[in-house]
């Protein structure tokens, strides 16, 4: 099977699964028969693109994101990105100062955490000498 099949395959169950729906569900949403859904969601069979077009809108989503990454974890993520690559250069420059700004307060928690962390280790090494 060809990797790109395999792909859309296995993103088709996965996105599927992830709204909670059944072979049933997306076969009548479809207007396919379960068991040719189910054969085609195997690997059994090759999808047409009509086929693709009509799963894509029973799983209520694009054809596109039939052929997207699932490992991208959170599209709106993905989105936001997308839409920050179109904005002009001064405001690019100021989200970039802003996620900056946010990350190293992120990164100075974190460090403060550990040391408190270390410190109250040692007060309790303290108490259990005493």
């Amino acid at each position: 099977m060809e990797a790109t099949h395999l792909f859309l395959l296995q993103n088709i169950k996965r996105i599927r699964k992830e709204k909670g729906l059944t072979q049933q569900d997306v076969a009548d949403g479809a207007e396919m028969l379960v068991p040719t859904y189910s054969r085609l969601e195997r690997g059994g069979t090759n999808p047409n693109l009509s086929s693709i077009v009509r799963i894509a809108d029973a799983l209520g989503v694009s054809v596109i994101e039939l052929f997207q990454s699932s490992d991208i974890k959170d599209r709106s993520v993905a989105q936001k990105v997308e839409m920050i690559n179109e904005l002009s250069e001064y405001n690019k420059n100021v989200i970039n100062i802003m996620l900056d700004t946010v990350i190293e307060k992120d990164r100075v928690e974190q460090l403060q955490n550990v040391k408190m962390k270390n410190r109250l280790a040692e007060l309790n090494a303290i108490g259990k000498k005493s």
